[in-house]
């Protein structure tokens, strides 16, 4: 290891606390845009433009949730398990 076990988990932290950040400047965007089209029909369909936005917003809250497990999990001195084991 290059760093000791503190400074690497603090590290470990703010990077997952950059992540949230991005997730959340996900959300908040694609909130803003798809509101700003949300009276704009997609042709051919008649749905709202504003659901394009929809996957936008959803994958930066999964993103926000993923990070917040992290930190909490760093906090706690525990190992995030992998659902997919």
């Amino acid at each position: 290891m290059l760093a000791p076990d503190k400074v690497r988990e603090s590290i470990e932290r703010f990077i997952h606390v950059l992540i949230a950040l991005f997730g959340t400047a996900m959300v908040y965007n694609g909130w803003v845009l798809g509101l700003s089209v949300l009276n704009y029909k997609i042709s051919g369909l008649g749905l709202s433009e504003g659901l394009r936005y929809l996957p936008l917003v959803i994958s930066g809250a999964l993103i926000v949730l993923f990070s917040i497990e992290h930190i909490v999990a760093s906090l706690r001195n525990l190992e995030v398990e992998p659902a997919w084991h």
